[in-house]
């Protein structure tokens, strides 16, 4: 089963539903619920989003809840990749490169 991309502001958010489906609590989904913008759902205890990959990577709120919770108390399946804006050019300014 293919993974899960979502494109928002600042980075992408990765799910592995391989890893996904072997997880029993899903704390990504409660974090998501009680500290971000309750992007995800359990139907039938399977990982799911309540909108579309698009829709959900607009209504973000990057506060990587779901990343945190998931690497602590899941099965490590959920990652988020920021970009980091700006960073070659301030490695060249301090002489870095």
């Amino acid at each position: 089963m293919p993974d899960i991309n979502i494109t928002f502001r600042t980075g992408k958010i990765t799910i592995d539903i391989e890893k996904c489906a072997t997880c029993g609590a899903h704390p990504c989904v409660n974090a998501c619920k009680q500290f971000g913008a309750n992007l995800f759902q359990l139907t039938d205890n399977k990982f799911g989003l309540l909108n579309s990959i698009e829709e959900t990577g607009r209504r973000c709120i990057e506060d990587l809840a779901c990343e945190i919770y998931c690497q602590r108390n899941g099965s490590k399946g959920l990652v988020i990749n920021l970009d980091m804006f700006g960073l070659e050019a301030y490695r060249k300014k301090i002489g870095l490169k």
